[in-house]
């Protein structure tokens, strides 16, 4: 007669003993659900899990996004007033050591703004037409990210927010840890059922990594006033990732 085991990570360790075969699930906290499946004769034995896995460094690249903006009712010196903002601001950047090739442009736009309370009798209205040109600043070098904002500032430049980010070469590292660190967390889940199991884990069977998770650092409003000048700390970005594994056992 064929004998099927089938061993679960649970909340509780329960015991159940019929003619069709065993089950068997053991206590466990902080792990994904494991199932192993066996049966008799040492072929078809397999046992799945989910690991996770994360890794984190010190950001290598900032990414500021700076904006010049004009109201008014004219949209030919609403633009006037962009362009010559732009200007500025790109002169500012340039002065601070930004490379030109740094700055891109994100948007632009005239239109009318958010639609605002009716004004009291008497009262003035509100410009008809708002324009904005964004840009996006990529900083190599994120101790700088305080010194551009106060230049971005200084020309009269909004700062939208600031990001601190890793370079692509630095994000595939990071995320490769990450794997290699889930996929050590899912073998010793194996390892851990299969000796509870009476099995010994022999290969792999298949690997799905299933999803990564990407976390930069964002500030916005945060920076700090020190000595005049503009100082933002940053925290590390990390990585989270997860696998469904699939090994071979046997016993």
């Amino acid at each position: 007669m064929r004998k099927t085991t089938t061993l679960v990570l649970a909340a509780a360790v329960v015991l159940t003993v019929g003619a069709a075969g065993t089950v068997l699930a053991m206590g466990s906290t902080g792990t994904q659900p494991a199932q192993q499946t066996a049966t008799d004769g040492g072929s078809g034995q397999t046992i799945t899990v989910a690991g996770e896995g994360s890794a984190s460094t010190q950001p290598d690249q900032a990414v500021l996004r700076l904006a010049v903006t004009a109201e008014g009712d004219d949209p030919a010196a609403i633009r006037s007033e962009l362009a010559s903002g732009a200007e500025e601001l790109r002169s500012a950047l340039s002065e601070a050591g930004v490379a030109e090739d740094s700055i891109e442009t994100s948007g632009y736009s005239i239109q009318e703004p958010p639609r605002r309370a009716p004004p009291r009798e008497g009262g003035e209205s509100g410009p008809d037409l708002r324009g904005v040109h964004s840009f996006e600043v990529t900083l190599s070098d994120t101790d700088r990210a305080g010194a551009v904002v106060d230049a971005a500032t200084g020309s009269g430049a909004e700062v939208e927010s600031v990001r601190f980010t890793l370079a692509d070469d630095t994000r595939e590292d990071l995320r490769n840890e990450a794997l290699r660190n889930a996929m050590d967390n899912a073998r010793g889940q194996a390892d851990t059922l299969a000796d509870s199991g009476g099995l010994s884990v022999t290969g792999v069977a298949s690997i799905d990594a299933t999803g990564t998770n990407y976390r930069p650092v964002a500030y916005e409003d945060t920076a700090t006033q020190a000595g005049g000048g503009t100082t933002i700390e940053t925290g590390d970005v990390s990585v989270e990732t997860s696998v469904r594994v699939v090994y071979n056992a046997s016993g």
